[in-house]
C-alpha cells in the first residue's frame, strides 16, 4: 500500500523548524529565515514536494524528509544570495541531521509513522 505525505503539515513544520536545523548560520539571520519563511514561500521551489511524494511511494520517509531538508537548505542559501545580498559559503552551512526537530518533520510529513 502506497503511504501519502501530507504536504501542507509538512512545509508549515519546515518554516516553523526549519532554521534552527540549519548549522552554520548565526542568530540574527535564523531570525529572519523564520520570519521570512513563515510569512511568504520564498524558500519552496519545484521537486521540494516530490521528493516526500517519492519517499512516500518508497517508504524511504527519513531518507526523503533528510532530501528535502537539503533541497529547502539550498533555496534558503540561493534566497539569501539573489534578495537579500547575502552571501555564505555553502559548505559551512549544513542541515542538523541529528537533531530531534526531524522527528516532528517526519510526523508532519506522514502522519501515523
Amino acid at each position: 500500500m502506497t503511504k501519502s505525505c501530507d504536504w501542507s503539515s509538512f512545509y508549515d513544520t519546515l518554516c516553523h523548524h526549519g532554521p534552527n536545523l540549519l548549522l552554520g548560520i548565526d542568530d540574527d539571520l535564523r531570525e529572519m529565515i523564520m520570519v521570512a519563511g513563515s510569512s511568504t514561500d520564498m524558500f519552496w521551489s519545484e521537486g521540494l514536494q516530490e521528493l516526500l511524494k517519492e519517499g512516500a511511494a518508497e517508504g524511504a520517509l527519513i531518507t526523503r524528509v533528510l532530501s528535502a531538508l537539503e533541497r529547502w537548505r539550498e533555496n534558503v542559501l540561493e534566497t539569501l544570495e539573489m534578495d537579500f545580498g547575502i552571501e555564505l559559503d555553502w559548505q559551512s552551512v549544513s542541515i542538523d541531521a541529528e537533531n530531534p526537530l526531524i522527528d516532528e518533520l517526519i510526523k508532519a510529513a506522514f502522519p501515523g509513522e
